[in-house]
């Protein structure tokens, strides 16, 4: 369970407060009573072991990185793009005084919508996308993070979402794959090292996911004091 956390900065106390909890947490084994019942609960339902990034294997042109900067389209406009955020995201808002970019109001989307991509409809259906807010979007929808310029404003800070697009993971398969939504890339054949940062990105972005239904069970008191707990709906 216990795969080291990244580091934090001193000037992100509360993504460095949230790590600290985690290891708090995650210090003995989760069955251990008196929680045996509390980890019975969330095992039933949710995959709750950590990938490790040395394990997954690589679906894609082993040569073929995304490069945002010949983007001919941003990826971060449409409510298609829409980012759901994750405690961690949300700390790193708090930390970087941009709370106004935390709302709770999602986009709808069709059953046709739905149905033509079936990732989104997992994600609309899933009890994250009922609890977690998303980074808000302008009239346009445009990521109000983005600059005049296009570019992310809140780099290398963003959200785990962004950082590790257009790298995708399935679980099951235990691979990363490169995103058809992406179609900015180039083929470099010394790209193997950038390829496996978006591997790893992603496998970051899946295992944040795992620690917040953890520390939302073994910790809700502890979220709640951090501030945390306000950017969340429901229980």
């Amino acid at each position: 369970m216990a795969l080291p956390a990244p580091a934090a900065d001193a000037a992100r106390p509360t993504v460095a407060a949230l790590d600290r909890l985690w290891q708090e947490v995650t210090r003995r084994p989760l069955w251990l009573p008196p929680h045996f019942f509390r980890y019975w609960r969330l095992r039933r339902d949710n995959r709750l072991t950590l990938l490790d990034p040395a394990r997954v294997s690589v679906r894609a042109h082993r040569w073929q990185v995304n490069d945002c900067g010949c983007c001919t389209e941003v990826c971060c406009v449409g409510k298609n793009a829409t980012v759901l955020l994750r405690l961690r995201d949300i700390a790193t808002l708090m930390d970087l005084g941009r709370t106004d970019l935390i709302v709770g109001v999602k986009p709808e989307f069709s059953p046709h919508e739905l149905a033509a991509r079936p990732a989104l409809l997992r994600q609309v259906s899933s009890q994250a996308w009922a609890r977690f807010p998303v980074l808000a979007q302008n009239r346009m929808g445009a990521c109000l993070a983005l600059t005049t310029e296009g570019k992310c404003s809140l780099y290398p800070h963003w959200p785990l979402s962004c950082a590790r697009f257009p790298y995708a993971l399935d679980v099951d398969h235990r691979d990363a794959f490169f995103s058809p939504r992406c179609r900015s890339f180039w083929i470099y054949s010394d790209a193997d090292s950038r390829v496996a940062g978006m591997v790893a990105s992603a496998v970051h972005s899946y295992n944040e996911r795992i620690k917040d239904l953890i520390l939302l069970e073994y910790a809700p008191n502890r979220l709640y004091e951090l501030g945390l707990c306000e950017h969340l709906q429901g229980r």
